[in-house]
């Protein structure tokens, strides 16, 4: 199965924009697309994406304590966290759960840190300390500035 260039995500088939991100997909007729890596293969960001299945608050929280561990055992040092910003236009339900969660993992110290999508921008403190610390996360700053629908979980 394929990956998004973008997101990280599988797709099905060879669709030109990915269903998760929205984000156009190279053609892997004309070049070669990403393949997933194996679990073996070290990656310093991880992206989970929350919307697949659309999960209740609960099943959401659990993927994410889950997918934590694993990247924690994988070395991994972030996660990217695609939620979305829910349908009512005031942010949905797991957007809303997802700041008292984090909060509660970081004073366990499970995880280290977290930072909303809407703060994240080259132009925010927050969003410059992330940028100079995971410089691959350059390559995702035109669909993950200010994005409320995206958090990023250090680990």
């Amino acid at each position: 199965m394929d990956v998004c260039d973008t997101c990280g995500n599988e797709i099905p088939g060879n669709p030109a924009m990915c269903p998760y991100c929205g984000s156009p997909q190279t053609n892997s007729q004309t070049s070669p697309r990403k393949q997933k890596q194996p679990k073996s293969a070290h990656q310093e960001i991880m992206t989970l994406n929350l919307e697949a299945g659309m999960p209740e608050v609960e099943q959401a929280l659990a993927r994410i304590d889950i997918r934590v561990s694993e990247a924690r055992q994988q070395g991994v040092s972030m996660i990217r966290l695609i939620h979305g910003y829910g349908s009512s236009g005031v942010g949905g339900r797991i957007k809303k759960a997802l700041p008292r969660h984090l909060a509660d993992l970081k004073r366990r110290r499970i995880i280290r840190g977290f930072v909303h999508g809407e703060n994240y921008a080259i132009s925010t403190r927050q969003g410059d300390r992330l940028l100079s610390k995971y410089r691959t996360l350059k390559d995702s700053l035109p669909t993950d500035r200010k994005n409320p629908g995206i958090t990023f979980i250090e680990l």
